[in-house]
């Protein structure tokens, strides 16, 4: 290995970080490294990141779950951006929710609506964007209602999972993720409702997030008595990465092949082959769309960078839609909450220790074990959009 590039993010300057991004980037798996450390905390990475990767790519903001009825809409701030996710009453549309007359939010939150009226001048709109009405604006010379639509961002619907490109000009994803939808049929994600929802505010950087849910190694230290009881770190292995996924697994104890399971909630009915029927998927699609597939479930985490060292998180638990017909099914999503939180702040425990640890001039790159496959891949996938040089992992 050449020597490493000395840098941290106070003295550093971008072109030296992106050249050891570059190199890490391009290392072979038996040398793999992590990234050095400013690149979890310099501004102008991150900046890069959002011009190179989220702006240009797709980014995954909502679930079919939270818009069944026409007129249901949720709001979302996305790296700058207003939206607000809405069911027209014949699809789903991503719509800027800033009003264009003055520049006003027209709604927070979510709910139910007919229409967007401007709290400011009350311009309203259709769920589908169109200017129904734009008062006493009669003598403006040649002003038009149609001509201030609200703007429509490019959207797909994959599974019952809505994508959002924000530059307009990405490859179609639903090609792209044709193989990993098909490995979900079973779980039929567009027919899953949601159970639970959990929000944090985090202090660290979202590769963080992606590192740490993609491996298994961790589960020897952060989930000592959660999940390394059942699904042993050692037990774990992560696929060869598709061009816009990849995949991580981990294996139950043996002799926990039945039991590992059992977590109080009914399988999914559709599950058939012995690997959906013990499936420990963890799913990841570039940049930042993390699932965690199981009998019983499908737990979606939402990643919302906001700086370099914030990231927003949601964590989503879909089901089957017979669960929630369970008699005692509040009690039971209680419990699963309570259970779901633990984990999540066993997870954010750590990754706010590499966070803080990330600052230190002491501290460089580190070494990778095979186990990390996935932050590897990681690695290669933002050296190649940030840097230029695409490394095919």
């Amino acid at each position: 290995m050449g020597n490493v590039i000395d840098f941290q993010p106070s003295a550093a300057s971008l072109d030296a970080l992106l050249a050891e991004v570059a190199r890490i980037g391009g290392q072979p798996l038996e040398d793999a490294q992590t990234f050095p450390p400013a690149a979890y905390t310099h501004p102008g990475l991150f900046a890069l990141e959002v011009e190179k990767i989220f702006k240009p790519g797709w980014i995954c903001v909502g679930h079919a779950s939270q818009l069944r009825g026409k007129g249901d809409y949720q709001t979302l701030n996305l790296l700058g951006e207003l939206l607000v996710m809405v069911n027209d009453g014949s699809r789903i549309r991503v719509l800027s929710r800033i009003c264009p007359h003055r520049w006003a939010p027209l709604v927070e939150g979510c709910g139910n609506a007919r229409s967007f009226a401007c709290p400011f001048h009350k311009w309203t709109f259709g769920l589908d964007g169109k200017c129904l009405n734009a008062p006493l604006m009669e003598e403006a010379r040649g002003f038009d209602p149609a001509d201030y639509p609200l703007p429509e961002y490019r959207s797909e619907v994959i599974g019952g999972f809505v994508w959002v490109n924000l530059d307009g000009k990405a490859e179609a994803l639903a090609p792209q993720l044709a193989d990993m939808t098909a490995s979900l049929a079973a779980w039929e994600t567009d027919r899953l409702e949601l159970a639970i929802d959990l929000q944090y505010e985090c202090r660290f950087n979202w590769k963080i997030v992606v590192e740490t849910f993609m491996e298994c190694y961790h589960h020897l230290g952060a989930h000592a008595s959660t999940f390394e009881p059942n699904f042993p770190a050692r037990m774990s292995w992560v696929e060869d990465t598709r061009p816009a996924w990849t995949l991580g697994h981990a294996a139950p104890r043996p002799g926990r092949e039945q039991s590992a399971f059992d977590y109080g909630l009914p399988h999914f009915p559709g599950l058939a082959s012995e690997s959906e029927k013990q499936a420990f998927r963890l799913y990841h699609v570039y940049p930042f769309h993390l699932m965690h597939a199981m009998p019983d479930r499908l737990i979606w985490f939402r990643v919302q960078p906001v700086a370099a060292d914030r990231t927003l998180l949601q964590t989503y638990v879909l089901v089957h839609p017979d669960t929630t017909k369970m008699d005692n099914y509040a009690e039971v999503m209680k419990q699963q909450s309570e259970i779901q939180h633990a984990i999540n702040l066993e997870d954010i425990g750590v990754n706010e220790m590499q966070q803080i640890g990330a600052h230190s001039g002491m501290v460089r790159p580190g070494r990778l074990s095979h186990l990390e496959k996935a932050i590897w891949q990681l690695n290669r996938y933002v050296a190649g959009k940030v840097c230029g040089a695409r490394a095919e992992a």
